[in-house]
């Protein structure tokens, strides 16, 4: 590889899309003839189409894996990929996540592609596997290495919503204003992450993302083109747009921008979706019992789910729910609002046209502030103090919010609603402040302004409260989605985790946390691919999770996904099979596996 130019003739997309706007040339190493291969990986996709082509090897792919990715030292064939991080003019050696090559040959594969490359000894070699991790921490590695983060870190753009869009370019400096209050018809470039994010065409975001934060969620929900471009505040040919009419393309490849003449498309009409909350029932449910026919409409979505959580538990083994889960339907609250009149408030509040966003914002603030500061039913109190000290091992509960407004067909609703805790016999943390928290939340600006999005009918909406004992020593937590999003050939888990109780979905800006997707390149009982996009900034690049512990994940997952699936038809909550989102943690010295919650991933 004697330039640039010549990689670049060579080079290809990588068969992976963890990583967007990477040039990725394949090689070989054939130990029998002692030569270096370098070929062109637009003619040749895999690793076997060439080595059958111009090598001559088998075309029995079984066989040619099994000689290719082991780890003895006779290997006839090293196998591998070189990519090139544009931006920093870095380098980088990769493996399949499935190869077991040793250290020795690793090493000595390192030393050939080096020695045969213009750049030589800014060469890196990617640690992309938790065996190759170890290997590096238990010092058997002595070339240059990186960890996934150095990759993450060296790309400046990310595809995060494919698609087109027509509309005015406009930048809003959130870090200056974090208040974002765009026009329907633009197309917006933001420096960080928003809150709430409101109706627009596009997004042009400079802070990267991982696949399950809410944003992309959102973005996704809404089929709105997102594109993370770091560099994108500063280019002047970006910058000469803005107040102009533009169109936006987002490929899988990168994006577009320039000026035109079409037509921004206009909103649609769309007729109301009225929900049908049913407030006859009037006391807790214990999620452990049977369940009613429509739960979603008389505890929320979040609840029924942890309820049919809790009988997938009974079939699956391997994984654990949370223990002295209740769940207080919707009624309470509607009688809440009723006895204290804020339904009158409610409805002077839908009567401010939805463009006129300051006066919304204010009407929301003292909604929320009148249901947290109006008198609760001291009986409901009473009885869920009662039920919640039955037990004697947990004093501290966590309070979710579990409305019929999320987890609709078509309508996710991650991240709109509230969380609260309540300690028992605590003062300050009380059972009737956590409730009110929740309840209010039904009114947070994010919740509303979706809704709107989507045409829901607000007066239709109803807040349940999930209850269930918190989790004080968490070793980590994560969500993961029961497909495989880098390489959807292959049926797989994708999985955002990170170390004790910090946040995966609305991270800390600079933060990032362990992401990879696992698969069995479709082959059961095959050994698991475990492939690592990122690594925790608050770990020191150490893997979160064990190997056995992923392999844990991704087994017991997807048999949660079937189970769910069979569940959601019965309970009338779901009418088709999808993947699910699903919330898990690790919990105490034992680092026993928790599902926390599972919903329809959305795509």
């Amino acid at each position: 590889m004697d330039s640039k130019e010549t990689f670049l003739k060579l080079a290809g997309k990588p068969l992976s899309d963890k990583f967007t706007n990477i040039k990725s040339v394949k090689i070989v190493y054939d130990y029998t003839e002692k030569k270096l291969y370098f070929f062109n990986s637009v003619l040749y996709k895999y690793h076997h189409n060439f080595c059958h082509d111009v090598l001559n090897f088998s075309d029995d792919l079984n066989y040619f894996n099994d000689i290719s990715y082991n780890s003895e030292p006779t290997r006839i064939l090293l196998l591998g990929n070189l990519n090139y991080l544009n931006e920093k003019d870095n380098w980088v050696l990769e493996l399949a996540p499935i190869d077991e090559m040793n250290t020795q040959l690793i090493q000595f594969f390192y030393q050939q592609v080096a020695q045969h490359t213009f750049f030589k000894d800014r060469l890196k070699f990617y640690l992309n596997t938790p065996r190759l991790i170890q290997l590096k921490e238990d010092g058997k590695l002595k070339i240059p290495c990186v960890y996934s983060d150095f990759m993450f870190q060296n790309i400046t753009e990310q595809t995060l919503e494919t698609g087109k869009a027509v509309g005015i370019l406009r930048k809003y400096d959130l870090k200056q204003y974090p208040k974002l209050q765009p026009r329907p018809d633009e197309i917006i470039m933001i420096n960080t992450t928003p809150e709430v994010l409101p109706r627009v065409k596009g997004i042009i975001i400079t802070e990267l993302q991982t696949p399950l934060s809410h944003l992309v969620l959102l973005a996704k929900n809404r089929n709105v083109p997102l594109y993370a471009d770091k560099l994108a505040w500063s280019k002047p040919a970006l910058t000469a747009l803005e107040g102009q009419k533009v169109e936006l393309i987002v490929s899988e490849n990168g994006y577009t921008m320039q000026a035109t003449q079409k037509n921004v498309s206009p909103e649609q009409p769309v007729s109301r979706i009225v929900l049908k909350p049913d407030y006859t029932v009037q006391q807790i449910v214990d999620l452990n019992m049977p369940l009613p026919g429509h739960p979603a409409d008389i505890i929320g979505s979040k609840a029924s789910n942890l309820a049919l959580l809790k009988i997938v538990q009974k079939r699956v083994k391997g994984f654990k729910t949370p223990e002295h889960a209740y769940a207080i339907p919707f009624y309470y609250y509607k009688d809440h609002i009723q006895k204290n009149h804020l339904d009158k408030q409610i409805d002077a509040l839908l009567q401010i046209p939805v463009d006129s966003t300051e006066q919304i914002a204010k009407a929301l603030k003292q909604l929320r502030k009148a249901i947290k500061q109006t008198a609760i039913d001291s009986s409901l109190i009473q009885n869920i103090s009662h039920i919640l000290s039955q037990q004697g091992q947990f004093t501290h509960f966590k309070f979710r919010s579990s409305t019929n407004a999320e987890d609709l067909k078509g309508f996710n609703g991650a991240g709109l609603y509230d969380s609260k805790s309540a300690v028992l016999n605590d003062p300050d943390k009380t059972i009737q402040n956590a409730i009110l928290e929740v309840w209010a939340s039904l009114w947070n600006e994010r919740a509303f302004y979706e809704r709107e999005l989507f045409h829901i009918d607000h007066q239709s909406c109803a807040m349940g409260v999930l209850i269930h004992r918190s989790f004080p020593d968490e070793q980590a937590n994560g969500v993961l989605i029961t497909r495989n999003l880098y390489r959807d050939r292959y049926q797989g888990i994708t999985v955002n985790v990170q170390k004790g109780e910090a946040s995966v979905v609305t991270p800390d800006s600079g933060v990032t946390c362990d992401e990879f997707y696992v698969h069995s390149f479709n082959i059961p009982g095959h050994e698991l691919s475990i492939d690592y996009r990122s690594t925790s900034s608050i770990n020191d690049h150490k893997a979160i999770l064990k190997d056995k512990e992923i392999q844990q994940l991704y087994h017991t997952s997807l048999l949660i996904e079937k189970h769910i699936n069979r569940l959601w038809r019965t309970y009338h909550m779901c009418d088709r099979n999808m993947p699910l989102d699903i919330e898990f943690k690790l919990e105490g010295s034992d680092r026993e596996l928790y599902i926390k919650q599972v919903r329809a991933y959305v795509d």
